[in-house]
This record gives C-alpha cells, structure tokens and sequence, in this order.
C-alpha cells in the first residue's frame, strides 16, 4: 500500500455493502456493519484505497477511530487522541546460522566444470630438530715478519778507583762529673778521591724491517645460539586477539650483531583454533611494537615448535626491549597449554 501525507477518500472495489452510505462532507458516510464483496466473476483483489488528496489529514475526534496518512506512513487516531504509526519498530535481525561442515570430495567423473575444493587438511606435526652444525674452521694466522739482527753490545767502560779515606778526627777529653767540659774540636774531613771516567757505550745495531701481515682469516660462526627464555607454566585462558605473555615478562637484547632470529615454543595438552600463533615483538621507543620474529604455530598439542631461522628486521639491529605475544583466533577465550617461551639469535 502506498503512503501518502492527506486525508482519505475510500474506495470499495466490486463489493456490495451492508450498511447504508451516502456522500457527505467530508467524504462519504457509512451507517451500519460494512462489509467488501467481490462481484460474482471478480478477478481483482478487493481493497480499500486512501488517496491523496494534498490536504491535511482530519481532526480526532472523541469517539471515533480515524485512518490517514502522514510524514509516508499510515496512522490511526483513537478516540480523540492524536495519531500514531501503526507500524511497530523494526525487530533486531536473527542470529546467523552455525556454518555447515564441508562434504566429502566425491568422485573425480568425466571432464568438465571444475568441482569445489575440497576442506584444507590439518597441518602436521613439527619435524624435530636438526642436529646443530659444526663450528666453522678458524682462519689461519698470517706468518710473523722476519726478526731483524741485533747489533753488537757496546764493550764495558772500566770502574774508576776509590780515593783514599781522609783520617780520623781527634776524640776531646771527657771532662769530670758534674759540669760538661767542652767539646772537643772535630778533626777535618778527608778529601774524596776522583771518580774513574766512564766507558764509552757501545754502538746500537740496526733494527730489521718489519714482515708483511698475513692475510685475514675466515670469520668462524658461533658454536650455539644465544638463548633468551621468556615464560614457564602450566598455560593459563587466552583472551581473543592478541594479548601479551605474562605480566611485564620483557627483556633488555642487545641485537646490533645478530643477523638470525627463531621463536621456539613448548605446547602442553591445550592448543588454540586453527589460524593462532606466537610471535617475539620489540620497540624502540616504549610505545610502538613491530613484528620481531616469524610466528610459531599454538594450534597443536603436546610439542615443541619453531617459526624457524629467519633474517633479523634491518630495523632491529639496536638494544631493545622484546616481549611475546599470543594471537588467539577463535572467538572466544580458550585454554592454552604453554610451557616455555624461547628467543634465540645468532
């Protein structure tokens, strides 16, 4: 039914009323039960119109219940009371249905349109460890420059003789008890003897020149990587999204030499959906967090897994503070069995 903002003229399409009618002002009056009867042979659905008529809608009136239009919408007034939509709000929209399980993959027939592919398979279980490599072999010392010769040692000059000892002064006599008698008079000191003339010092011999440097050797690599262990527990509920591992468990790392970073993780007997990992984090500046490490799945049980060897971030070659985070991509919380958290570089 269209709306219209008027009063309303009715319409009785092929019917025949029951009660007494008559045009009246305004509009036309009805006495008497009505009701809409189809001709016999009538193939239209009966109805009764409002039109527009561009006018404003009748006043309410006190015992009597009007239909009209306005603002688009069809409203009623009750017994004098001012008019209101009969249209209820909308109701909220109805839960989505829990997706069906995707069917088998049926047989491969004739060539023709493609069928649709079949569910993705679980991923496997991580492979285990391969067994560290070996220390790389320590470049060669380049040989030492040869010695140069030593010269002669200059000849000992001969120690001059000692002068002879000047003689001994006279003791004074002791006076008698009582008053001190007077000192007596030192005698002269001997005259030193001469110091012996030194030995000229022999000539210094020509240093030798200096031996090329061998070449460099190869730079060896580490014989283990450095380890960082981040987290131990029992697991605990994992909210939706991504949350960080423990309370403040961060670490100061200076990583301005690394050049290699693996996240290694231990999953007790509670995992998260499919599509959930970990992932290390670092920040510059206390506030902005960037991607670390590569993510290690949390989806399986009962193992140890990696996110494997990667390049370090160009950007990460610095002394940073490193956290862990846990992605849960379900949407719900659920129970995580994480054990250990490992950061390792070389």
């Amino acid at each position: 039914m269209k709306n219209y903002l008027s009063a309303a003229t009715l319409i009785l399409l092929s019917g025949v009323s029951w009660g007494q009618c008559s045009t009246g002002a305004p509009g036309t009056n009805c006495s008497g039960p009505l009701s809409v009867q189809p001709q016999s042979g009538n193939n239209t659905q009966s109805a009764i119109t409002l039109v527009d008529l561009g006018l404003p809608g009748l006043a309410p009136a006190v015992g009597q219940y009007t239909l009209s239009i306005a603002g688009g919408m069809l409203v009623e007034s009750d017994n004098g009371n001012s008019y209101h939509s009969l249209m209820g709000p909308q109701g909220p929209p109805g839960a989505t249905g829990a997706t069906g399980t995707t069917g088998a993959t049926g047989a491969t027939g004739a060539t023709g349109a493609v069928g649709p592919a079949g569910a993705t398979g679980a991923v496997g279980a991580q492979g285990a460890q391969g067994q560290q490599g070996l220390p790389g072999v320590t470049g060669p010392v380049g040989p030492a420059g040869a010695q140069g010769t030593t010269g002669p040692q200059g000849a000992v000059g001969a120690t001059g003789s000692i002068g002879p000892q000047g003689a001994q002064g006279l003791t004074g006599a002791v006076g008698p008890v009582g008053a001190a008698g007077a000192q007596g008079v030192a005698g002269p000191q001997g005259a030193a003897g001469a110091a012996g003339a030194i030995g000229p010092a022999g000539a210094a011999g020509p240093t030798g020149p200096q031996g090329a440097q061998g070449p460099q050797g190869a730079a060896g690599t580490m014989p283990a990587p450095s380890d960082y262990s981040f987290y131990y527990g029992t697991g605990y509920k994992a909210g939706v999204g991504a949350v960080e591992v423990g309370s403040f468990d961060r670490n100061q790392i200076d990583m301005v030499n690394a050049t290699s970073i693996r996240l290694v993780i231990t999953l007790g007997p509670s995992a998260l959906p499919s599509g959930s990992y970990a992932q290390a984090e670092y920040t510059p500046d206390g506030t902005n967090w960037y991607p670390l490490s590569e993510n290690a799945p949390v989806t399986t049980a009962n193992g140890i897994y990696t996110s494997g060897w990667q390049g370090l971030p160009t950007a990460a070659n610095g002394d940073f503070v490193v956290r862990i985070i846990v992605f849960n991509a379900g949407t719900n919380a659920a129970q995580i069995g994480l054990r250990q958290l490992h950061l390792q570089f070389k």
